[in-house]
C-alpha cells in the first residue's frame, strides 16, 4: 500500500511540474528566447519594420519595431533599420515562436569591414583561385579564396574544385565596398537549403 501511494504521490507531482511548464508565461518566454546567426533577408517593410529572412529553408517572419538595430556581430555600432538590405546576412535575438519572431535585437554582419554575404556563384578562376558572386543589392563580387579558408558543403569540408557555377553560397571576410571584393576570406559555405528565386 506505501509503495502505491509514493507511485501516486510521484505522479501527482510531475503532472504538477508539467503543467506549470506548460502555461507558465514565464517558463514559455525562457524556453522561445534565443539568437540564430547567419539568417539570410529576403525582403523588408519599411513602414512596419519587419524583416523576411530565410534559414535553413525556412522562412521566419521577424518584428524589429521594438529591436536594436547594430552592425557588425559583436560592437555598439548602430544603425537605421531602413539600412537593412536584401540578401544581407542578419543575427537576430528575440522571442521565437515556431517562424514568427519577437526581435529585441537585429545585427547586420553585412554592413562592417569584416562582413557576411549571401549570394550566388556566378564564375570561378582557378588561376586565380577566386569566385565572383552576385549578390541582391550590391552586385557583383570577387570573393578570394586561400588555403585558411573554410569551404562547406551541406556542413561538410570541401575544397575549391567543389565549387560549382549556380552555387548559393554565404561567405564572411574583408570586405572593400569600393573594389568590390571580399579578401581574407574566413568562410565560403555552400547552401543547400536556403535558396529563393530573387536571387536566381
Amino acid at each position: 500500500m506505501k509503495t502505491k501511494k509514493i507511485t501516486a504521490v510521484a505522479l501527482a507531482g510531475c503532472l504538477v511540474l508539467f503543467f506549470f511548464a506548460t502555461v507558465n508565461p514565464a517558463a514559455q518566454a525562457a524556453a522561445k528566447n534565443k539568437t540564430v546567426k547567419d539568417m539570410i533577408v529576403k525582403s523588408t517593410d519599411d513602414s512596419k519594420e519587419t524583416i523576411k529572412a530565410v534559414k535553413d529553408g525556412d522562412t521566419y517572419t521577424i518584428d524589429a519595431s521594438s529591436a536594436t538595430m547594430k552592425k557588425e556581430s559583436k560592437g555598439s555600432k548602430s544603425m537605421k533599420f531602413s539600412d537593412l538590405k536584401d540578401g544581407d546576412v542578419i543575427n537576430v535575438k528575440g522571442s521565437f515562436d515556431d517562424r514568427d519572431v519577437t526581435a529585441t535585437e537585429v545585427r547586420d554582419l553585412s554592413t562592417t569591414k569584416s562582413a557576411s554575404f549571401y549570394g550566388v556563384v556566378e564564375s570561378i578562376s582557378s588561376a586565380t583561385q577566386t569566385v565572383k558572386i552576385v549578390s541582391t543589392k550590391r552586385g557583383k563580387i570577387t570573393v578570394a579564396i586561400s588555403k585558411s579558408t573554410k569551404i562547406k558543403y551541406d556542413g561538410k569540408k570541401r575544397k575549391f574544385a567543389d565549387i560549382r557555377d549556380d552555387d548559393k553560397v554565404l561567405v564572411t571576410g574583408n570586405w572593400s565596398s569600393s573594389k568590390k571584393t571580399i579578401t581574407k576570406t574566413k568562410k565560403f559555405y555552400i547552401l543547400v537549403k536556403d535558396d529563393y528565386s530573387k536571387l536566381d
